[in-house]
């Protein structure tokens, strides 16, 4: 039994960072369903004729479409090529290729094996069942929700045949819009700012070193060419995506190549930092910071790896005399499985290194605040952003300063007031970079269209030996499940049986929440005016949100609070401690799970 909730929890947590593919193979050991075409799916896009099936909740489902070319040999590491087209009619029935990352489940199967394939530039896309011929066009025409997933940039995926909490049938159906959800270059293959390759490309796309970011853009152009063929209004497409997720929804904002391609936006336990061309070159032990792969870090490591150079002092400066063409040719020849091998896999599998780049072309060499502050430099779009109530818990609570373990999973709090106050400080220092800060900056040009939200639903089960509420509370990526309607049976194990009516309804509220601001740019009471009015950040005064939470346990409702750096940190430091030394450690680790150093902050005396 232990073992089974542990692999629950397992599920659970992971949730945020990937499709879990090898975890739900434990928790649910089904086959697959065939997959069969829909005759009525049957769409015409510039690229050529394909044809879906018939998905959940009635949806029309196609999955696994190319929006670019695959980024393989002479294209990897640059700017993405438009799809080919293609003869006759394509069957879009299965999920494509995740792109390269480590595997999932890091801790348990550490061998530093990647998964996924670099041909993996793939979207899916949900809509409401429209014959071909009776598609809405023109003012009929469905909003659009271009979801974007997390995992640290480093890993995950758009959705997977095991593990579908992506799938946007529900949303799509439910709430009359048409959801997309892409794939995008990751981790090592996303981004890299390396000289030789600025020094050999044609273009200043190529040279960036942003390729995530620029796959990103390049389905979003693949969306304004192509999806009125499903109903879809091109002129009226949302961005929306969670953690790693969310901090890419703000880069397209702060991108000028994203400029018109999308009309609002929604960051779920977001935020941005972009690091500057410094840091991603640069090895960061001669920066003054915490240890993070470099552009030329790997490649001295793949230099040692490869036999090229005998040590990582002698590939550092063996950079520097080699031909640029040459070492370009070679790193663009290295075998996956190579590229990866010099990783240490932290949380969940994914990667410690820079990722969105401040190149100056792509994204601007500049801080979220001073970004945001300017209308000029940021795409001037209704905008919803929101956190998790309790975002830390979810990695406090594997680290073994907090939490005892059996067999690898968490089950006893050894110091329940430490381990509250640490979960409360770093995710309102979370809340502060990613929804107050940025917030207060856009709201003093267009104060009635930027909305915030705190999510608070934490009705789980206490098995005894495991309180699930407190241990996670609401913390990061939880609300995932209700902004996509989907709770597989595993997960509701983890709800009484008595909340379940409660936790749906919430979804259905959130659903609902999401798809009026994606209808228009206000969430108003939802699209039905049934909800509880959302009302702008900038109302009166600054701070106001919607809490997100059960009828059992608050409701949702109106709040208001503005938190700052300064403020949360000195009611941090306020704070009883057993020691100095107590004080230190969790202050660091407070500020490193929230995204934060003492850089920033400062270390008040920590050594």
């Amino acid at each position: 039994m232990l073992k089974f909730i542990g692999l629950l929890l397992l599920f659970f947590v992971l949730v945020s960072a990937v499709s879990i593919v090898g975890v739900y193979r434990y928790l649910s050991p089904v086959q697959e369903a065939v997959k069969i075409a829909s005759p009525s799916s049957v769409r015409a896009l510039s690229t050529g004729e394909i044809i879906g099936l018939q998905g959940k909740h009635g949806a029309h489902t196609w999955l696994g479409i190319p929006y670019a070319q695959p980024p393989v040999g002479d294209l990897r590491w640059k700017a993405p090529l438009k799809a080919l087209p293609w003869e006759g009619r394509q069957e879009m029935l299965g999920y494509g290729e995740q792109c390269p990352q480590l595997r999932v489940v890091a801790g348990i199967d550490d061998d530093r094996t990647y998964v996924g394939d670099e041909d993996c530039l793939r979207l899916n896309v949900w809509a409401p069942t429209y014959h071909k011929d009776e598609v809405p066009t023109a003012d009929k025409a469905l909003p659009v929700m271009f979801w974007i997933h997390g995992g640290g940039n480093t890993v995950g995926s758009g959705g997977s045949d095991l593990v579908q909490i992506y799938d946007g049938a529900m949303m799509a159906t439910e709430q009359k819009v048409i959801v997309v959800s892409v794939n995008y270059r990751l981790g090592p293959m996303g981004w890299f700012f390396h000289e030789a390759l600025r020094e050999t490309s044609d273009t200043a796309a190529d040279a960036s070193g942003n390729y995530g970011t620029l796959d990103l853009i390049s389905a979003l152009g693949w969306v304004q060419e192509n999806i009125a063929a499903f109903g879809g209004n091109p002129s009226n497409v949302t961005i929306y995506g969670e953690s790693a997720g969310g901090f890419n929804v703000l880069s397209l904002m702060a991108s000028p190549l994203a400029r018109g391609l999308f009309h609002k936006a929604i960051v779920q336990s977001g935020g941005l930092n972009i690091f500057t061309r410094k840091q991603s070159q640069v090895p960061w032990k001669n920066q003054g910071g915490n240890p993070v792969m470099t552009s030329q870090e790997m490649t001295a490591n793949w230099l040692v790896r490869s036999g090229r150079a005998s040590g990582k002092t002698s590939a550092m400066l063996m950079q520097s005399d080699l031909d640029s063409q040459a070492l370009s040719n070679w790193l663009r020849s290295l075998p996956l499985q190579d590229i990866f091998d010099i990783f240490d896999a932290s949380f969940a599998g994914m990667i410690e290194m820079p990722l969105l780049i401040g190149d100056g072309y792509v994204l601007p060499e500049m801080t979220a605040v001073e970004i945001f502050s300017d209308p000029a430099l940021y795409a001037n779009v209704p905008v919803i952003l929101g956190t998790n109530r309790d975002e830390v818990a979810l990695f406090l609570a594997f680290l073994p300063q907090y939490v005892g373990s059996v067999n690898g999973f968490p089950a006893t709090i050894k110091n329940p007031a430490a381990y509250s106050r640490d979960v409360k400080y770093g995710s309102q220092f979370w809340r502060v970079r990613g929804v107050d800060e940025i917030a207060q900056a856009i709201s003093q040009d267009q104060p009635g269209s930027v909305f915030s939200y705190r999510f608070d639903a934490d009705d789980w089960r206490n098995l005894g030996f495991i309180d699930f509420q407190e241990l996670f509370g609401a913390a990061h990526a939880v609300e995932l499940f209700f902004v996509f309607g989907y709770f597989p049976d595993p997960m509701k194990i983890l709800f009484p049986d008595s909340t379940f009516d409660d936790v749906s309804q919430l979804s259905h509220s959130m659903m609902s929440y999401w798809a009026q601001f994606a209808r228009t740019g206000n969430p108003g009471s939802g699209g039905s005016d049934q909800e509880s009015q959302w009302l702008p950040w900038m109302t009166d005064a600054p701070g106001n949100f919607l809490v997100l939470d059960t009828d059992l346990d608050g409701g949702i409702h109106m709040e208001r609070e503005m938190l700052t750096k300064d403020g949360v940190r000195a009611a941090f430091l306020a704070e009883d401690f057993g020691s100095p030394d107590e004080k230190c450690q969790s202050y660091r680790t407070v500020l490193a799970n929230a995204g934060f150093d003492e850089v920033e902050y400062g270390s008040f005396g920590c050594k």
